[in-house]
């Protein structure tokens, strides 16, 4: 009995398929092959993807025992050097954020305290005190990390 023709997956020309294989969707070009078994791959991930993540311990433990790294960074200068120069821009970044971040959070936690230290309030107190509320409440808006350690702006400490 002759086997019927299909058409190709990826390429859409007709092809005769291996008698011993039913399932076959691609023909025998390089560029289907390549195409199929690309297809395949990835639809293999989308249904494990928890195998990258449990495979990057063991490819790390085999990189360490052999010595992979220190051979590898010695005879590719230039991935050293960029991997260095991406390293150093990460580190700078970080320190800087929090840099930034402990600096909003001094100066929320003073306008916090600025209000505690009112005690008999006059009338031009009053607007001193609305306008470090209104300040301290920005501050609070733009940094976020000032009240997750403790300083509430919306306690009523002052007047």
């Amino acid at each position: 009995m002759p086997i019927p023709k299909k058409r190709c997956k990826f390429c859409h020309a007709w092809f005769t398929p291996d008698a011993r294989t039913a399932h076959q969707v691609c023909c025998d070009k390089p560029e289907c092959r390549r195409q199929r078994k690309k297809a395949a791959n990835i639809n293999w991930r989308l249904k494990n993807p928890a195998y990258e993540k449990t495979r990057a311990g063991k490819k790390r433990a085999w990189a360490q025992s052999c010595g992979y790294w220190p051979s590898y960074r010695l005879t590719h200068t230039d991935y050293t050097a960029r991997d260095n120069k991406r390293r150093c821009k990460s580190y700078k970044a970080q320190k800087i954020s929090a840099n930034q971040d402990a600096r909003r959070e001094i100066a929320v936690e003073r306008l916090a305290s600025t209000r505690e230290v009112v005690a008999n309030p006059s009338a031009n107190q009053d607007a001193i005190a609305r306008r470090v509320d209104i300040i301290a409440e920005y501050l609070s808006l733009c940094a976020p990390s000032a009240n997750a350690n403790g300083t509430d702006l919306g306690q009523a400490g002052g007047p």
